[in-house]
């Protein structure tokens, strides 16, 4: 593995980490550095698996007490356990008080009402952070969560615009919601800004929003459950590029596009050169500070007839069928004759459908070998489904791929 670029490494900010973990008599070993080279050296890249031996090891000892439990949603793999004291020790030199600054500076101001559509449990605090990040700066905080949980949609819209309401904050599939209900409804909401996390914001459902609410501007949030918030895109920038919060988090990229992160604010957890599963590009502007322009996340695959498939693959094979792989996502099944249904989803309209559309599909995925020997031993099944079919975790985020053969049969 090589590394391509790296953001500047604080060789001083992560000896005082590691030595507070060896204050804390954590039952694991990490050693102080010279610098850079020492650091790659000693710390191999740790992997998702990796850092859950870690965790499981902090659990087993004691020393996740007194703290904020949080996980990963466990809808691809094994949820990782995590723990968190940020809001315990808050500080002008601490990271929720450096961030809640950072984002008044680049995305929130005292004059906005601010709907947090976040979702609120699932061992997660990115609902109650945006809260409290928000009550300082001065935001009018309305913390809604799941819109559908309310079960109530025309009362919220109503609250939310006696409040003039102008800032969304959520995933693309929350706001898609309230902004659905908003045109069913017939309900004027004054949104100039959709502050969005947890995936990209596709250029269908961004003209969706631009067409309802003209004046609107999108900011993105970078980050991840293991990590909090990490890097921000506005309307300043240019597209796709993130200004990384880069006293905080240390990142690389290998020659592979492949991100590791360092996480400089001692959690609890350590995070040190993790694989978080993405792939991007850093550089450093003329500004001197460091950027991360985001890619697909890394290639995720799936076995099949004894194989392994790539879902690069697939997106390759939907591209060259003349159809978008931005957002896309493959289930996984069993038929009740035993055989792995994979069901292939595309975001378009469900009357997109028809013979000789799913035909040039099929010819295209079927130019993978491994597929095309399963659908020819009798071993697997083939489907198609539209956009409305897609499913989202629990906060509202698009997995690429669902593998729920373990589950209950279908039919087929």
């Amino acid at each position: 593995m090589t590394i391509k670029s790296r953001t500047s490494f604080d060789v001083d900010k992560f000896n005082k980490m590691v030595g507070e973990y060896a204050d804390k008599a954590y039952p694991l070993n990490f050693p102080t550095v010279m610098g850079y080279e020492d650091f790659a050296q000693k710390y191999p890249p740790l992997s998702k698996k990796a850092l859950m031996g870690v965790s499981d090891t902090l659990i087993d000892s004691g020393k996740l007490k007194q703290c904020y439990v949080i996980s990963t949603s466990g809808t691809t793999s094994a949820p990782l356990v995590l723990a968190s004291r940020i809001f315990q020790h808050v500080t002008e030199d601490s990271y929720p008080y450096q961030i809640r600054g950072f984002m008044a500076e680049h995305v929130f101001c005292a004059d906005d009402t601010v709907v947090n559509l976040l979702t609120a449990g699932c061992l997660g605090y990115n609902y109650e952070g945006m809260c409290r990040m928000l009550e300082p700066i001065g935001s009018t905080v309305l913390p809604v969560g799941r819109p559908d949980v309310m079960n109530n949609m025309p009362s919220l819209l109503s609250t939310m615009k006696r409040f003039n309401a102008n800032v969304l904050v959520g995933s693309p599939t929350g706001i898609i919601q309230i902004a659905q209900a908003a045109e069913r409804l017939n309900v004027d909401l004054a949104i100039t800004k959709i502050v969005f996390v947890g995936e990209a914001f596709h250029l269908g459902k961004r003209g969706f929003i631009q067409c309802l609410w003209p004046k609107v501007r999108f900011y993105s949030l970078y980050g991840a459950t293991e990590l909090g918030f990490v890097a921000v895109n506005t309307p300043a920038m240019e597209p796709h590029q993130h200004l990384i919060l880069s006293d905080w988090f240390f990142m690389e990229q290998t020659d592979t596009g492949e991100l590791l992160v360092t996480d400089l604010k001692a959690p609890m957890v350590p995070i040190i050169r993790y694989r978080i599963g993405d792939v991007g590009e850093l550089t450093q502007r003329e500004d001197k500070r460091y950027y991360l322009e985001i890619g697909p996340g890394v290639a995720e695959e799936f076995s099949l007839g004894g194989h392994r498939i790539s879902l690069t693959q697939v997106a390759q094979a939907l591209i060259a069928a003349g159809v978008s792989a931005e957002a896309f996502q493959v289930s996984l099944s069993t038929t009740d004759a035993g055989k792995d249904c994979v069901t292939v989803l595309v975001d378009v309209e469900p009357s997109t459908f028809d013979a000789s559309w799913t035909a040039r599909l099929e010819e295209q995925l079927f130019h993978i070998p491994k597929l095309k020997e399963a659908m020819a031993r009798g071993v697997a099944v083939v489907k198609w489904a539209s956009n409305g079919d897609f499913s989202y975790n629990p906060r509202g985020k698009l997995n690429r791929l669902l593998d729920h053969r373990n589950q209950l049969l279908v039919a087929g």
